[in-house]
């Protein structure tokens, strides 16, 4: 059997002109990689429009425990500043655990 180990599965949804902040978010805090596309849909905010005026992106990233307490308080400065994201995380397990361990900054 394959050996897996615990990690963290950060999911951001938020307007496309926070996507430069998300992005140096993650690298002031060490995060080794990240997937982020453009999303549309309908919600508490309304219908998301795909037509690139008021785009909404959706930013994924796997870190450790740690990592995950430091990014969450820098969301929730970014909240109390008035900034719109929706914020969950799920447990996920991987198997090269080292992909996602904190790079020196």
């Amino acid at each position: 059997m394959i050996k897996l180990y615990p990690e963290k599965l950060l999911t951001i949804i938020t307007n496309d002109s926070m996507e430069e902040r998300i992005i140096g978010m993650f690298k002031k805090y060490g995060v080794n990689g990240y997937t982020i596309f453009q999303v549309g849909g309908s919600g508490s905010s309304g219908h998301i429009d795909m037509t690139g005026f008021d785009a909404n992106i959706m930013a994924k990233v796997i870190v450790t425990k740690e990592q995950l307490d430091v990014l969450l308080e820098s969301i929730e400065r970014k909240l109390r500043k008035g900034y719109h994201l929706t914020v969950y995380i799920a447990d996920v397990d991987v198997i090269t655990p080292e992909k996602f361990e904190q790079r020196p900054r």
